[in-house]
């Protein structure tokens, strides 16, 4: 994650807006008080979101977490999987 001061922050505001929604890297703005915000684009803003929805499901964890530990040889070819449910 990149850190920039807000003196740079403001002087390239439009560039740091670009990127940051762009390449969806969040950045972290210093102030000269040593005080942090964190910009980041909407599609990132989202997908925190969700994550944190899902998070608390709490079978949804635990699903997760299998699914996660499963070798990727166990799984199924996408072509076989009925996508018309």
């Amino acid at each position: 994650m990149r850190h920039i001061t807000a003196n740079t922050a403001q002087k390239d505001f439009e560039n740091v807006f670009a990127n940051v929604t762009r390449f969806n890297e969040p950045v972290v703005i210093i102030s000269d008080d040593d005080k942090t915000e964190v910009l980041l684009s909407m599609e990132e803003w989202n997908s925190i979101q969700e994550t944190l929805y899902l998070y608390f499901i709490p079978s949804m964890v635990k699903l997760i977490k299998d699914a996660a530990a499963e070798p990727l040889e166990d799984g199924v070819d996408a072509d076989m999987v009925n996508w018309d449910v």
